[in-house]
């Protein structure tokens, strides 16, 4: 059988022959990955993005659970959402989008970023949460990151490894420092680097973004979209119950992602972390949710802070290429920054500032 690395990497085509089950295999951080270990994730070559090094993973089998529309954030850190008629009238379809058309991307991530303030209703503002796209990738404002395992032209992987996509107490240590709020305060400052010309378009503030982020784990959110032709037939994304699992030191190693410019050295451009979820603080009793056959447009919404996910590869059934796209958001309160002004169709797919950063990522070049 296959092993399957950080990366998304399967090392033969097919899986022994089962009769199909929920069960599959994920990857866990091995007992010497611990909060601060260095090393443990690497910039991508050839592909945008990073990965987990395989040496830092160990495979765990687990049963899935079909999740339901009884699922909700609150409660499991999760729910569903279905967009696939929005992004049909939008001319998105099984057969139309293309992974490496930004006008796509751009036009799934508008549909993404509606869909969330319908859910959370007028008295919450959208924001996008630009993430490391923006350095490994030159996306700019509203466009989600598109993974592709099937991609040649460098389309991110896959991720197999579960981790916490932004856990405040964790980068907080990963700093030397202590608690959500001082957690909160590292990330916005951080993340400021590639989205302040747009958070402070809308008129947000370093401390009121801190602020909403450790008041409320459903103030930065992740909506994962299946774009797969057919469904998702193999490497779904597996979703932990947050209620099922109590996060916490023992379970958790924060470590750090590193990127620079150049590639390879030691000019960080954007310091960030990822949250992995330990072998050892994992048990049985931790129940893990997915979508059976993921239907185009289906959507997986989740706690940026808060909520474990991975991909995880599905017992008995083949190698089969997986689309997805995902973006984060910040979910805000009506009154928190000032007032904003309408963006141009222009402003929204091109931000000079990120641009400048996330070009000079892609060539080498260095600025000072």
């Amino acid at each position: 059988e296959p092993r399957i690395d950080g990366g998304g990497n399967c090392s033969a085509a097919t899986m022994t022959s089962q009769s199909w089950t929920v069960h599959a295999r994920l990857n866990l951080a091995r007992p010497h990955v611990h909060t601060g270990t260095d090393g443990v994730c690497k910039i991508d070559a050839n592909r945008f993005g990073f990965s987990v090094g395989g040496d830092a993973l160990e495979e765990r089998y687990v049963a899935l659970s079909p999740i339901s529309t009884a699922e909700t954030l609150a409660a499991n850190g999760v729910e569903l959402l279905n967009v696939r008629e929005e992004l049909n009238a939008e001319g998105i379809t099984e057969e139309s989008f293309d992974v490496n058309s930004r006008a796509h991307k751009l036009t799934v991530g508008r549909v993404l970023m509606a869909a969330a303030q319908q859910r959370f209703g007028p008295h919450k503002r959208i924001v996008h949460l630009g993430d490391t796209s923006r350095v490994s990738g030159r996306a700019g404002y509203g466009e989600p990151t598109v993974r592709d395992t099937g991609s040649t032209t460098g389309a991110r992987n896959a991720h197999y490894a579960a981790h916490v996509d932004k856990f405040l107490p964790g980068i907080a240590a990963c700093a030397g420092l202590a608690g959500a709020r001082a957690g909160a305060e590292r990330f916005v400052s951080e993340y400021w680097r590639i989205n302040g010309p747009d958070w402070e378009h809308e008129g947000l503030s370093m401390e009121e973004v801190a602020y909403s982020l450790v008041a409320d784990t459903a103030a930065a959110v992740n909506i994962w979209v299946a774009l797969t032709p057919g469904g998702v037939e193999q490497a779904p994304l597996a979703i932990a119950d947050t209620s099922t699992l109590t996060l916490g030191d023992g379970s958790l190693a924060t470590v750090p992602v590193n990127f620079t410019i150049p590639p390879d050295t030691s000019n960080v451009v954007l310091s960030d972390t990822l949250t992995l979820l330990r072998a050892e603080g994992v048990d049985e009793g931790v129940r893990w949710l997915w979508r059976p056959h993921m239907a185009f447009g289906e959507c997986l919404l989740f706690s940026t802070t808060a909520t474990p996910h991975t991909a995880v590869w599905l017992e008995g059934q083949p190698c089969a290429r997986r689309v997805s796209a995902e973006i984060r958001l910040l979910v805000l309160d009506r009154q928190a920054g000032g007032t904003r002004r309408v963006r141009s169709s222009r402003e929204l797919e091109w931000n000079p500032c990120a641009l400048c950063l996330v070009c000079c990522f892609q060539t080498g070049w260095v600025v000072v």
